[in-house]
């Protein structure tokens, strides 16, 4: 019976060595991410840690071609 109780202690203590472990290192990655965004670090773009995505605000009703820049002009004469 002691045996067993050793047992299920050191599996409970070495999921929980392991659990804190991922957070501890999941914070201090985005912390670091969050400092290379800071700096402006470009080696983002090709970091195989990172995924980048590209968010487009725009007024509803605007479309997004895939692969192309969505612009428009913007002139003064709209509120005349």
């Amino acid at each position: 019976m002691v045996d067993q109780d050793l047992v299920a202690w050191v599996c409970s203590a070495l999921i929980l060595i392991a659990l804190v472990g991922k957070v501890i290192f999941e914070v201090l990655k985005r912390w670091r991410v969050g400092l290379r965004l800071v700096s402006l670090d470009e080696g983002l773009l090709e970091d195989d840690g990172v995924s980048v995505e590209t968010i487009t605000d725009a007024p509803p009703g605007s479309q997004v071609i895939a692969g192309q820049v969505p612009a428009v002009l913007i002139t003064d004469d709209e509120g005349r």
